[in-house]
């Protein structure tokens, strides 16, 4: 069933208003515009009811995650080891996809969820191709690079032999799935964290890369965000449209959580703030795991924080409270 509904384009989250059934067709989500949005002929009392509630939502910034075609429309993800582990995290409607460090998931992810493939490194090539295509049959829109190619106890790879594998095994794969930058840390020592991605990217500037992918641990809010501050700079100066951020915690918690309170505090603190950078578009707390996210198999107090909509804004801009002709835009889902 097709509805016409409200997106509001600095809401604190996608409103969903149905305004009317219509006759059934495929979805169809225009680009978002700045011109104003052609809202349909209400001829009936009942239709002008329901477009004042809608307008009332929409200015009290009523908290939803939207869906089209049973994908929740959010940033966040679950990176785990441990497919059970992602059930939890995925029955609040706010974990839109996953990843696993490898190239495959034989088992299926909770709907609505899309498990992203990745290319560790060199112990992963066996295989690789087979694997991949058949992951992106399945559904998956993105791949991954090479993990932490930066560190020596992980993908263990200089930007020029990087940029020479990742050409040859990832960029064949451009036009069948988005391609995301190896993900590298977020230390400033020569030769690591940015310093080597602009090394990499100088020596792949062929290789079809969309989006820049890093890692952070550190020890607080505000040190994450000036981080991500500089990713953002330094994606936009590649030409690069996403930014994702496939691990980061605080260091306290890189063994599991350490202090609930100060864990939920941080998580509550940056995730709206991710959400309200519209170049990030996915990222994942490490990690979907007990004593991380997870407690006896079930949300711990660091996990609820990360799934819940509270103070979050959508994924396109910061939360506003006033309408605008500007600001509402016309979206169709099935």
């Amino acid at each position: 069933m097709k509805y016409t509904v409200l997106f509001l384009r600095k809401a604190s989250a996608i409103q969903l208003i149905a305004l009317g059934a219509l006759k059934p067709q495929r979805a169809r989500i225009p680009p978002l515009a700045e011109s104003c949005l052609e809202l349909p002929n209400l001829e009936t009392h009942f239709s002008r009811m329901i477009f004042v509630t809608t307008l009332l939502m929409v200015s009290l910034n009523v908290l939803s995650v939207g869906r089209v075609r049973g994908k929740a429309i959010s940033k966040r993800g679950a990176a785990y080891n441990d497919i059970s582990n992602v059930l939890p995290l995925s029955k609040a409607g706010t974990v839109s996809w996953a990843y696993n460090w490898a190239v495959t998931e034989p088992n299926e992810l909770p709907p609505g969820v899309e498990f992203v493939p990745m290319l560790w490194g060199t112990a992963s090539f066996d295989g690789w191709q087979e694997s991949v295509e058949s992951t992106l049959s399945g559904g998956s829109e993105y791949i991954l690079g090479f993990n932490e190619p930066d560190m020596s106890s992980q993908a263990s790879l200089s930007p020029s032999v990087a940029a020479n594998y990742y050409r040859e095994y990832i960029t064949p794969f451009q036009g069948k799935a988005k391609l995301v930058s190896p993900a590298v840390t977020s230390s400033t020592s020569p030769g690591m964290g940015l310093g080597w991605l602009h090394e990499f990217m100088g020596a792949c500037s062929s290789c079809s890369i969309s989006g820049v992918a890093v890692h952070w641990y550190g020890d607080s809010a505000d040190s994450f965000k000036g981080f991500i501050y500089e990713v953002i700079i330094f994606a936009r100066s590649y030409g690069l449209s996403e930014v994702w951020i496939t691990e980061f915690a605080l260091d306290a918690d890189m063994n599991g959580v350490a202090d609930d309170e100060a864990t939920e505090a941080f998580i509550h603190d940056v995730t709206p703030w991710l959400d309200s950078q519209s170049i990030v578009t996915r990222y994942s707390y490490f990690m979907c795991a007990e004593r991380y996210l997870l407690t006896g198999g079930v949300l711990n107090t660091a996990g609820k924080a990360y799934v819940s909509l509270s103070g979050s804004s959508d994924s396109v801009g910061s939360t506003s409270s006033s309408v605008s002709c500007n600001g509402l835009h016309s979206v169709e889902v099935q």
